[in-house]
């Protein structure tokens, strides 16, 4: 299966979850929800643009070009429908060059024989990469690593910290 979760896709996603749903533990499996999530991805206006800024413990780090980015502020959003976890984390800005200067970077874990793909990373100003895929190592519901095979040459890491929003 392949999806593309476009700008779009994301604010509504995180709208969703700022709506409602459960969240779960990676810890061990699934654990009842608790009674109010941490935090809620909040959507927003910056310069005249829709914005969501996304929050939660998760974090993802990208070496590329000899340089370390780190993420942090991060939803893991697992689909039921579609086998996979998605994780942003830090600030989208639909439609802006540079992302306004925001950091933001949004990848997809899935289940194998699905790619996983890493969207868009967004640094100091510049876009770090468009979308590629990327293989990874690691369990879908927690932490591991990921390398990019097509497109830009890089590497990276994940950390969902245990806490996975379980959403449609």
């Amino acid at each position: 299966m392949h999806t593309r979760f476009g700008p779009v896709a994301l604010l509504c996603a995180a709208l969703g979850a700022a709506l409602g749903g459960g969240l779960a533990t990676a810890a061990g499996g699934a654990a009842p929800p608790p009674a109010h999530p941490p935090c809620a991805a909040r959507a927003t206006t910056i310069a005249g643009r829709n914005a969501i800024v996304y929050c939660g413990p998760a974090s993802v780090v990208i070496d590329i070009g000899g340089r370390t980015y780190r993420f942090r502020h991060g939803l893991c959003d697992r689909s039921a429908t579609l086998g996979a976890l998605e994780l942003n984390a830090g600030t989208l800005v639909a439609g802006a060059p540079g992302n306004l200067g925001r950091s933001f970077v949004s990848i997809v874990i899935a289940q194998s024989p699905s790619w996983s793909e890493a969207f868009e990373a967004d640094a100091g100003g510049q876009q770090l990469f468009g979308e590629s895929a990327i293989v990874t190592g690691g369990t879908l519901l927690g932490r591991g690593t990921f390398t990019g095979v097509l497109g830009a040459s890089f590497s990276g890491s994940w950390d969902c910290h245990g806490v996975i929003y379980h959403g449609p």
